[in-house]
């Protein structure tokens, strides 16, 4: 049965092809923007260990989806640094985790419950090291330091291996990404407009992420 689940989110993950990652100074402004991702159709969303009372943001994003009809949408948990970040994410529902490096516990731990995980990584040995802990995809972290020329050559690689470059990654690369043998792509800060997620112009907001989407889907 937990395979069975964690096949379902692998191929609901890699049909994403956009993940933001949402790192936000406080849970109000984080939930919001969980609540656009979700509204604009995103089928994946990361919520990093960062963000004020993390799991409670997870918990109400999570009813969001299901009383919204998107009870398929992903949602993750972000910059999970060891075993207990890891299990309490798990804990309060978490479709997958993420961390920066090679943390194996979380692949174990997110195995057993049928949940994902996301393992960072940069150089050929935290590729291996990444893959033989059992990470369903490996983050290729930070993103922008290599380009779309570095994952290009990893790619070439580890055929096999789904990679989700996140760290500068923008709707006017992201394509870059995609040919260079991205199969997800990690948005953060770039993901939405500073000025309109202030002033909570929502309309705004899913319009662009749509058309990011749409972009996405179309590489």
């Amino acid at each position: 049965m937990v395979d069975s689940v964690s096949r379902q989110r692998r191929a609901v993950l890699r049909s994403a092809r956009v993940i933001p990652v949402l790192r936000y100074q406080d849970a109000e402004t984080a939930l919001y923007a969980a609540q656009v991702a979700l509204r604009a159709g995103c089928l994946g969303i990361e919520l990093t260990w960062t963000i004020p009372d993390v799991l409670e943001v997870l918990r109400a994003v999570r009813a969001d989806a299901q009383l919204s009809g998107r009870a398929d949408a992903l949602v993750g948990v972000g910059t999970v640094l060891d075993a207990d970040q890891a299990r309490s994410a798990l804990e309060a529902g978490a479709d997958f985790l993420v961390s920066p490096g090679v943390v194996p516990p979380l692949a174990e731990l997110a195995r057993a419950a049928g949940a994902l995980s996301m393992l960072g990584a940069f150089t050929p040995t935290e590729i291996i090291a990444a893959r033989e802990a059992g990470a369903d995809v490996v983050k290729i972290f930070p993103a922008e330091t290599g380009g779309p020329g570095h994952l290009a050559a990893i790619k070439a690689v580890f055929r096999d291996t789904l990679f989700c470059p996140t760290g500068g990654v923008t709707r006017a690369n992201m394509a870059a990404y995609f040919r260079a043998g991205a199969e997800i792509v990690g948005m953060g800060s770039n993901l939405f407009d500073k000025q309109k997620l202030a002033a909570r112009d929502t309309d705004a907001l899913v319009a662009e992420l749509q058309e990011t989407l749409k972009e996405a889907a179309a590489v």
